[in-house]
């Protein structure tokens, strides 16, 4: 088993579980209004009601995108990259899918 993989693969497995673990509270709707956790966009601040709703929709798309990376994460931790440099750093670039749930997230607030 390669060292190199076994790391990166390690790194998307916790970083996967991190923010699955933060959108949580998120998706269940346990997180009250804030200025510092959550979808913070202007639409979710015009109300309580649409700051629920916009904050679990995001929640959802977090954990989703959180368990792709976890699962890439998974599948590197078996993939030897030891001289495929081009390989890891594609590895090592996954957790920046959380771009995804974010980019989603603003476009749904702006229909709710």
């Amino acid at each position: 088993m390669d060292v190199t993989g076994l790391a990166a693969g390690l790194f998307n497995v916790l970083m996967g579980a991190l923010v699955f673990a933060v959108a949580l509270p998120l998706a269940q709707g346990k997180v009250g209004m804030n200025h510092w956790y959550g979808v913070r966009v202007r639409q979710s601040f015009e109300s309580e009601e649409k700051w629920y709703i916009i904050n679990r929709y995001g929640g959802r798309q977090l954990m989703i995108w959180g368990a792709i990376i976890a699962a890439i994460g998974a599948v590197g931790m078996f993939i030897d990259m030891g001289e495929r440099m081009e390989l890891l750093f594609l590895f090592l670039l996954a957790p920046l899918l959380v771009l995804v749930p974010a980019a989603l997230s603003v476009l749904y607030a702006r229909r709710a």
